[in-house]
């Protein structure tokens, strides 16, 4: 009603200016004629001309007169219709779909469709998808109370997977948005981070404990009993020692961790690397009455890597394996080339018939420097003659301060962080790691990485 009567009084605004404009051309003509300036012919030209002039811009002004507010506010007022989604669900990166008001699912994008398991369903009801009843209070709620501000709600996927739902139904919509967010990367990495403060705190806090109670004594009960101090300092050097070479690993693991994203460049022989390794671990060999038997090929095994990072992997295994063999026992160590990863990993870490084998660690391509998974790899095997590790233990080997002697029998001095350092710097090579074992008659770990590419060789 309001509208019509805006119309007719634009209309009429329109017609008194036409009118007005149209008689001033004809009293300035006019005048003009009375004084003799024009003719009459040529008076009534113009005025012919002038009136062609008013009526084309009466109609000119009535075609783009400006949109009547009104007319608009009464248009957005109108509710989304069925076709008319709220943000388009399948331009949105992460996981979304959009409910109705009868509940159904009515439009949904690649990764939504994955994660609801939907298999091309046709509006299928929300609560014959959605397990969570957290979710489902949340959509429920929505429904009832529209809102511009989404809510948020945490849905357990699994026992270790968390996502975080956003509902929104926009005021005026008939339809609810659900966009999820994965949050299970983040919750597993704070709790790494608090298992690592924790056991780092703990295995810190050992030596130290050892230390203070020595001095305690020494300067208490054992003040006047010099000869007692001999072996107090003994086990004050052995704890001091034991803290020094934790805070070593744990400055390595981190350095490794930092830099695990960026994939060595350098060419690096292999079989070089092995013979320094050996030659580092000969003395501690001897110490316990064991042998090291090398055996690597004659020819250059070129990879590409870090000269003192596969070191330390040479290290780390070698001294692992001097550790858990007995005395008079023989820790081998051999190296090969391989056609691909794939054959690399067989004949590294699947040589014992009757062994319990997992892979610890799996090989990833190398972006952006010509090495892939289906290239040229070369191996590393080390083999002891210790107790074996049960199965159950497998899976946990390259943890953090996981101890292999808590499954292996004895007491072994070590920092817990050996095999850790081994898995990340191969990773950080973007190789594999395995293990394999036989109870009661030794465990070997093995590893691979990709050759050096042939066009790089001298």
């Amino acid at each position: 009603m309001h509208g019509r009567k805006d119309a007719r009084r634009k209309s009429s605004r329109r017609i008194r200016d036409f009118v007005m404009l149209q008689g001033c051309f004809a009293a300035v003509f006019l005048l003009l004629m009375v004084t003799g300036s024009i003719g009459i012919v040529e008076a009534i030209a113009a005025m012919l001309a002038a009136g062609a002039v008013s009526a084309a811009y009466y109609v000119g002004s009535s075609a783009v007169s400006p949109p009547d507010v009104g007319s608009e506010m009464a248009v957005a007022s109108l509710p989304a219709g069925p076709a008319a989604s709220v943000v388009p669900v399948k331009a949105l990166p992460l996981p979304a779909f959009e409910i109705d008001l009868d509940q159904r699912i009515i439009a949904y994008n690649a990764a939504a469709e994955d994660i609801l398991r939907l298999d091309g369903r046709i509006k299928p009801r929300a609560s014959t998808v959605i397990r969570s009843p957290a979710l489902l209070s949340a959509i429920d709620e929505a429904i009832q109370v529209p809102a511009e501000t989404p809510a948020t709600v945490e849905v357990d996927a699994g026992p270790d997977e968390t996502w975080r739902a956003y509902v929104t139904r926009p005021v005026r919509a008939d339809r609810i948005l659900i966009v999820l967010e994965d949050l299970t990367p983040l919750r597993r990495a704070a709790r790494s981070r608090s298992d690592f403060i924790a056991n780092a705190s703990h295995e810190l806090r050992t030596p130290l404990t050892a230390l203070s109670g020595f001095i305690e004594t020494m300067r208490g009960p054992a003040r006047d009993d010099p000869e007692s101090w001999g072996r107090f300092l003994d086990i004050m050097a052995i704890e001091a020692e034991r803290m020094s070479r934790l805070i070593a690993d744990l400055l390595s693991l981190s350095r490794i961790e930092s830099s695990e994203q960026v994939a060595p460049r350098d060419r690096v022989n292999l079989r070089d690397v092995l013979k320094a390794g050996a030659s580092a671990l000969e003395g501690f060999a001897e110490k316990k009455d064991m042998r090291l038997d090398v055996s690597i090929p004659e020819d250059a095994c070129p990879v590409i890597g870090s000269y003192d990072e596969l070191i330390q992997v040479v290290e780390n295994l070698v001294s692992n394996a001097i550790k858990y063999s007995p005395p008079g026992g023989t820790v081998r160590v051999s190296a090969g080339r391989a056609p691909s990863a794939q054959d690399a990993r067989t004949r590294s870490g699947q040589a014992w018939p009757d062994g319990e084998r997992m892979t610890l660690l799996q090989t990833v391509a190398r972006v952006g420097v010509g090495v892939g998974i289906g290239d040229a790899a070369v191996w590393v095997r080390v083999e002891d003659e210790g107790p074996g590790i049960e199965r159950e233990h497998l899976p946990r080997l390259g943890e953090r301060f996981y101890r292999t002697d808590q499954s292996r029998g004895g007491k072994i001095t070590g920092t817990g962080l050996g095999l850790a350092i081994v898995k990340h710097i191969m990773a950080h090579h973007r190789g594999g790691m395995a293990v394999e074992t036989r109870m009661g008659k030794g465990t070997a770990f093995a590893v691979w990485l990709p050759a050096a590419p042939a066009k790089a060789d001298a």
